[in-house]
């Protein structure tokens, strides 16, 4: 069997970080891991080809050569996974479709064409796939309750992908999350039990890369890397020598819970490991919106410490944190803002609150009848709107939305974050200097030429740029990337700004003003559960 994997195209998001690929001379951020592990589920004499459509197209001699397309995408994908669908099966292809955006919804994509569709995890269904295929049983969904034993899933299939045309590449060490915040998707399909690959897996992948010539960023593709401590802390301990006693070829990045804050030496390992760039869910400061979204690992916590404890051990944190929740106070943007500032984190990654399908938010919301839309167009992207009725006037949370990435992605708000967050770090290593690559040079070079040069903050750029080569010299590459990594910011503000305005015209006044109160009942009690008829303290 002949097989070509594709990953469909995206639009602008969050992560496309487009001018930063155009300053690199690369062409995307990160391979498709998932279609990678597959392709190493197949069975041996199948040929497989991947392409990925973020920036290359099907030839026609692999549309001729291919027996069977196998998709994999996310929401954000859908236009381009419904494309490649309706194309392979105009062309006579079996098409076979996975991953989240399946996952939510199996019977669209039968509708639109494919032949097989996959809710779950490749490593528990790939048997069945199989056998589906080879008789052509088609029409149909394959799913089951399973989870995957990550003991006995393979290296993925690295030797598929052109590696020059990647900034990132990406392992998986975990799958799942202990928590349970009201806003994700994550434990519906992956569950609350971590699961996890043995140190020597993880090792075994990195050799790959390794011999493959890979050297620089590797992420951690994990929900939550350290959702099971005690093995994470057992991959590091191996990880740590691997590393050493190849002279420290990747920068690795991932993303963590809060906690991470309150274990040391777990900072300390990760940090030794080669750890240098942390995702942490922050969300909001408001407790009592953590509460009502289940976020309690975030709660009796001071964010402020959390964040400061984990640059000083010499992580970049990117803080990912939200607007929208229900009972939030107006001034929730500016006080995202004076978090960011007063803890100097270069990168806030903030979006706007949506109901994703599959949700515990979405299942609450409908009970209570405040869902907009369910459009792919606006989920998953950051660019959209809130989908539901909100607690306060939907304008105001949209206007807090856009003066945020308007005030913390204008170019000397950024340069002092960025400066003071690798000033303040005190790491329990000195990282060696690495001899950096052409594409490295070039991208540094359209930096300084526009920061130096073109930029009013010239003359705050030359003097932070000397300040950091005297003060922190070892983390000077580092601070340099950011700089680099902030011409994404820079440009995406202004997608935010047009998006967001353009789609606040097309509301009607009522909409923009649209506020959802609670009911109350006649005891004075809020209601529980879906009934406005039950109260826990009263029979009504």
């Amino acid at each position: 069997m002949r097989t070509l994997l594709v990953n469909p195209a995206h639009p602008q998001t969050f992560w496309s970080f487009d001018k930063v690929m155009k300053m690199t001379g690369k062409k995307a951020l990160v391979p498709p891991l998932g279609l990678l592990t597959l392709a190493s589920l197949l069975p041996g004499d199948w040929e497989s080809e991947l392409v990925d459509m973020v920036f290359q197209e099907i030839s026609e001699s692999q549309w001729d050569r291919s027996d069977l397309i196998m998709i994999s995408g996310m929401a954000v994908q859908h236009k381009g996974i419904i494309e490649v669908i309706k194309e392979a099966k105009k062309r006579g292809k079996t098409v076979v479709v996975g991953g989240p955006w399946s996952f939510h919804v199996p019977e669209k994509i039968l509708q639109a064409g494919a032949d097989i569709v996959v809710r779950g995890e490749a490593e528990v269904h790939i048997g069945e796939l199989l056998a589906s295929i080879k008789k052509k049983d088609f029409g149909r969904i394959i799913q089951s309750d399973e989870r995957a034993d990550m003991t006995k899933s393979p290296p993925p299939r690295f030797d598929l992908l052109d590696l020059k045309s990647y900034v990132d590449m990406g392992i998986q060490f975990t799958r799942g999350c202990p928590f349970k915040c009201e806003f994700c998707d994550v434990t519906l399909m992956l569950g609350r039990k971590m699961r996890t690959k043995t140190p020597d897996q993880v090792l075994q992948e990195l050799e790959i890369l390794y011999n493959l010539g890979w050297r620089r960023l590797v992420f951690f593709v994990d929900d939550n890397f350290i959702g099971s401590i005690h093995r994470t802390k057992e991959l590091l301990k191996e990880l740590i020598p691997w590393m050493e006693t190849r002279r420290r070829p990747f920068n690795f990045s991932t993303q963590a819970s809060v906690n991470m804050a309150a274990d040391e030496k777990l900072m300390e390992d990760m940090f030794r490991a080669g750890f240098i760039r942390v995702f942490i869910g922050v969300e909001t400061s408001d407790e009592e919106c953590l509460k009502d979204a289940g976020k309690l690992q975030n709660v009796n916590i001071d964010l402020d410490q959390v964040a400061q404890k984990i640059s000083k051990a010499g992580f970049q944190v990117i803080a990912g944190t939200i607007l929208g929740f229900d009972g939030e106070k107006s001034g929730a943007g500016q006080r995202l803002i004076d978090f960011a500032q007063k803890n100097h984190i270069p990168e806030l990654f903030t979006t706007l609150l949506q109901a994703g399908p599959g949700t515990d938010l979405c299942t609450r919301l409908k009970s209570e009848d405040r869902l907009l839309s369910m459009d792919e167009e606006n989920i998953s992207n950051q660019t959209g709107l809130i989908n539901f009725v909100p607690t306060r006037p939907l304008e105001e949370i949209a206007n807090e939305f856009v003066s945020l990435y308007d005030t913390l992605y204008e170019p000397e708000a950024y340069l002092e974050r960025a400066y003071h967050h690798y000033a303040e770090m005190d790491p329990p290593i000195t990282m060696p200097f690495k001899m950096p690559y052409p594409w490295e040079l070039r991208a540094v070079g359209i930096m300084i030429y526009r920061n130096g040069v073109l930029y009013p903050t010239r003359f705050k750029f030359w003097r932070y740029l000397l300040k950091a080569l005297w003060k922190f010299p070892t983390r000077l590459d580092r601070f340099i990337s950011s700089l680099i990594v902030a011409e994404h910011y820079y440009e995406f503000k202004n997608e935010i700004h047009s998006s967001i305005q353009l789609q606040l015209k097309e509301l009607t006044p009522e909409l923009k003003n649209i506020c959802y109160t609670k009911p109350v009942m006649e005891c004075g009690c809020e209601p529980v559960g879906e009934s406005i008829n039950q109260c826990e303290v009263h029979a009504v």
